[in-house]
């Protein structure tokens, strides 16, 4: 559960400094929008990597175009998500953004011996976004399915395919009047190696969730047979183009009439998903 800070908290704002930063942000967040974000970034120092063990509080500044800034805007606090397999993970936060334009992000981290250390970045917000949207009419997409592609070379980059999550279109899953999760990956082609692990936290939350909604997975690629370890090979598959896809992987969460609930670029755990899940099961 993400939580506001106190105002009196320390805020640290996104103006050069005489001392350089030893930790930098690196957001994984493509499509920042107006309104309320699913912001993931990763902390990494510049002496030693990633950091893993450390509390962070983010701050949001305005950066007019003519010079300064406003704000904070919020104080927040991130959440550490732990990736499965890797020893990597990211952290989370939900950003408000009133307007679009450039905004300061600047982020105190506090490590398990209480020591603080500052990062700050600048991130563009448009005014609204490339993906559906929330709230609004998720697409009536004809994905791929099964019985269409004909076997699971043409369908999927999957090394353990699970039939389920392509026995109908999001079309027809829209059609059920059920809740929907679509993920948006290519498990052996992924950018991040996110892709593979998302699709099996999907297939575990699919079953202790089978009988009340639909789960569907859409290959970025669409001929992935035909790609034979040569992206210059890929086609990217009309239905990411459809949806506005600029990263992979993708995962929505529609309710029973159709409407976008909640979305997440990147990888995703299970409880950020579950925590999700209660918008849309009663």
């Amino acid at each position: 559960m993400l939580s506001c800070s106190s105002p009196a908290q320390p805020v640290v704002a996104p103006t050069p400094t005489t001392a350089p930063e030893t930790l930098r942000l690196a957001f994984a967040s493509s499509d920042l929008a107006v309104g309320g974000n699913r912001v993931v970034f990763g902390v990494i120092d510049t002496a030693t990597g990633p950091v893993r063990d450390a509390s962070v509080q983010v701050s949001t500044f305005f950066l007019p175009p003519d010079g300064g800034q406003e704000g904070p805007v919020e104080v927040v606090d991130a959440v550490f998500r732990a990736w499965p397999v890797t020893p990597r993970g990211v952290f989370t936060t939900r950003l408000n953004f009133d307007r679009a334009g450039e905004w300061g992000i600047g982020a105190v981290i506090t490590d398990a011996d209480g020591n603080e250390r500052t990062a700050t970045a600048r991130v563009l917000v448009n005014d609204a976004s490339a993906t559906p949207a929330l709230g609004t009419a998720a697409p009536r997409s004809i994905s791929k399915t099964l019985a269409y592609a004909g076997d699971f070379e043409r369908l999927t980059t999957d090394f353990e395919p699970d039939a389920d999550l392509y026995s109908m279109t999001i079309a027809d899953a829209l059609d059920t009047g059920k809740p929907l999760m679509v993920v948006f990956s290519t498990p052996a082609y992924c950018q991040t190696a996110t892709c593979g692990p998302q699709l099996d936290v999907i297939k575990d939350v699919k079953a202790d969730y089978a009988d009340t909604m639909n789960f569907i997975h859409v290959e970025v690629y669409d001929n992935p047979h035909e790609i034979e370890g040569d992206l210059t090979n890929a086609v990217i598959s009309p239905t990411v183009e459809e949806w506005g896809l600029p990263s992979e992987p993708w995962t929505f969460i529609i309710d029973g009439d159709g409407v976008i609930r909640a979305k997440f670029e990147a990888f995703t755990t299970r409880a950020e998903l579950d925590e999700a899940l209660a918008l849309v099961i009663n």
